[in-house]
């Protein structure tokens, strides 16, 4: 099952598609734990472009390349350290780097940016979050993990809390989910529910789908819990995010609420809106996403450059 040449969205991938790489991803591990040496993508070389900070996600899609046996060249800060800060427009900058590179990752603020890259490119993109967009190889990571906990990705009641209005990787991971038969409920501060475009896909889907501002109430039935932060570089107004900041928590006197021990996830980084006596609960999933990413990165890297087929 081919992906297209591009990954730009989950919105464009079916079930079919996701669960090849989940697949895929799963097969990596003896290579990512250092089991296996793998020259799989010897010769071939990753471009990460980031025009945003990033941690975990510009250092995973290198650390899978690497484990793959490729070549990585980066740029951490583009906006202060490439020609952007001279001027230079996004598709020129592709232009160039796809003369040096097999295959870019790339995260930009502006939402569209990703698709922007794609269509100047003549190597694979993959977007590694475009503004209040999608992060897919984030929603492709997440469900890898819930996969991976739960032994399934049907018949889940996923909880979402959080700013949903301006998390890119919730917008993947709904489109994600919804390739699948769930539940899911939003919960948000009033303003910052999940953008239309995700609830629409949701009921063309036929997915039980509702949105709620009470999370004592949402988690009681939860399989999943998927909390994310204030996205406070994403407002407007700075004192937004103060005046939010705490308006949801996850901690342990929420979970015992809870009737089925759902396993907790995060994006991270947490600032708040995940207590830190949640990391001893045997559902706490939030560090093993990070591997996950790994392994998800791994098997795109090698289905994009023509390595793993099927």
């Amino acid at each position: 099952m081919l992906l297209p040449k591009h990954l730009v969205g989950l919105k464009d991938l079916n079930r079919q598609q996701i669960e090849f790489v989940l697949d895929v991803a799963q097969g990596m591990e003896p290579i990512a734990q250092g089991w296996q040496r793998s020259d799989l993508l010897k010769g071939t070389i990753l471009a990460t472009l980031f025009f945003e900070p990033s941690t975990r996600t510009r250092l995973s899609f290198e650390t899978a390349m690497l484990r793959l046996g490729g070549g990585v060249i980066s740029v951490a800060d583009a906006l202060r350290t490439s020609s952007a800060w001279k001027g230079e427009s996004l598709a020129d900058t592709i232009r160039t780097v796809d003369s040096y590179a097999d295959i870019i990752a790339i995260r930009h603020a502006t939402s569209g940016a990703a698709g922007e890259a794609a269509s100047h490119s003549r190597v694979p993109v993959l977007n590694a979050g475009d503004g209040t967009n999608e992060h897919p190889t984030q929603g492709l990571l997440d469900l890898l993990t819930i996969r991976r906990a739960l032994g399934r990705l049907d018949g889940l009641s996923v909880v979402m809390v959080g700013d949903l209005k301006h998390t890119r990787s919730i917008n993947s991971l709904a489109y994600g989910l919804s390739n699948f038969d769930v539940r899911v409920t939003f919960v948000s501060p009033k303003g910052f529910e999940p953008a239309q475009p995700i609830l629409d896909r949701m009921a063309e889907r036929e997915r039980s789908c509702r949105v709620t501002t009470d999370l004592r109430e949402a988690v009681r039935d939860a399989e999943v819990i998927y909390v994310c932060r204030i996205q406070k570089e994403r407002l407007e107004h700075a004192e937004d995010a103060e005046r939010l900041k705490g308006s949801y928590l996850v901690d342990m006197a929420l979970l015992r609420d809870a009737r089925r021990e759902p396993i907790v996830m995060h994006h991270l980084p947490r600032v708040g809106e995940l207590a830190e006596d949640v990391d001893t609960y045997p559902g706490a999933c939030y560090f093993k996403q990070p591997w996950n990413g790994v392994l998800t990165r791994m098997a795109l890297l090698a289905i994009l450059l023509g390595r793993v087929l099927r």
